[in-house]
């Protein structure tokens, strides 16, 4: 039998070193740090055999994440396949820009109701860290507050709902299947006095994803990374939809967080002018200086 020490020297030439190790710890069932302890620690053959197999998968391109099956987003772990996509860090803004401000998110208000949705979920790495931080911090339950999600896809809900269950939020949030908004649109009693939507959706031109690296463009779905009209054709969408509940509002504040790809802030401020032009815009930029995240603002307010 091999030891740790061993299948590292026969196996580091071939793939990251750093994903060699996660590979070896996932097939030991033990940490990373378990791996860099103990490199005399003898592996059994059938550990062995699941190795080889694992780095054979990566060395095609298949990312880490799905050989394992999970990926930590947040400080949390969540469970992913190929349906959902690899949770990305840029994506933890969102998490941060809504819960980083208690105020602008749960009303004290018991007449008021409080809604988040995320739309486009995938795996519920972002509802899920927003509803988890929230509870943490602010001791939800809060009256008149609620989460949402919705996904298109069937098989990302079950992995979304997995999520909730084992990071222990499954009882706050409702997982709705159905096209971005129109879940909410259809359940004429969840209209809410507040509305945060959350929403990392398929932003990725023709271009930019077939320049997209062989892990991302070979094993991650296609339909959570491209879209149309310039990567904008869901966002565009989306933003329609808002505007019919909009027009269904009699009073309502929406605060709106979408991820794109940095070129795209001056042809998606053009398009939230033309959908919503009473909207208010704010980009922020990631870790990497790149325009990642756009928060839109709208208010619809009673006639006097």
């Amino acid at each position: 039998m091999l030891t740790i020490r061993e299948i590292t020297k026969i196996y580091k030439n071939k793939i990251d070193f750093l994903d060699l190790e996660i590979l070896i710890a996932n097939s030991l069932k033990k940490t990373r740090e378990f791996v860099l302890t103990y490199p005399e620690q003898t592996i059994t053959r059938l550990q062995e055999t699941k190795i080889k197999k694992d780095i054979s998968r990566r060395m095609k391109g298949e990312p880490i994440a799905y050989i394992v099956g999970h990926k930590e987003f947040y400080g949390l772990d969540f469970i992913v396949n190929k349906h959902t996509l690899v949770p990305r860090p840029e994506t933890e803004m969102i998490v941060e820009l809504v819960t980083s401000n208690q105020q602008s998110v749960i009303s004290k208000n018991s007449n008021a109701k409080n809604i988040i949705i995320d739309i486009g979920t995938g795996s519920g790495n972002i509802i899920i860290s927003i509803a988890k931080t929230l509870a943490t911090s602010y001791e939800l339950p809060v009256t008149g507050y609620s989460f949402f999600a919705t996904d298109i896809s069937k098989e990302a809900l079950k992995i979304a709902k997995k999520n909730a269950k084992l990071i222990g939020v499954d009882k706050k949030i409702k997982f709705l299947h159905g096209d971005l908004l129109k879940p909410l649109l259809k359940a004429k009693k969840l209209m809410p006095n507040k509305l945060i939507i959350t929403a990392n959706l398929p932003y990725l031109s023709k271009e930019i994803y077939q320049s997209a690296p062989i892990d991302v463009k070979k094993f991650e779905p296609k339909s959570a990374l491209y879209s149309a009209e310039a990567g904008l054709a869901h966002y565009g969408k989306l933003l329609q939809q808002i505007q019919k509940l909009l027009a269904a509002s009699y009073e309502l504040r929406v605060t709106i967080f979408l991820e794109i790809s940095p070129e795209q802030k001056q042809p998606l401020m053009k398009l939230i002018k033309n959908i919503l032009p009473k909207a208010r815009m704010e980009f922020k930029k990631d870790l990497a200086g790149k325009w990642r995240i756009c928060k839109v603002t709208i208010n619809v307010s009673p006639s006097p």
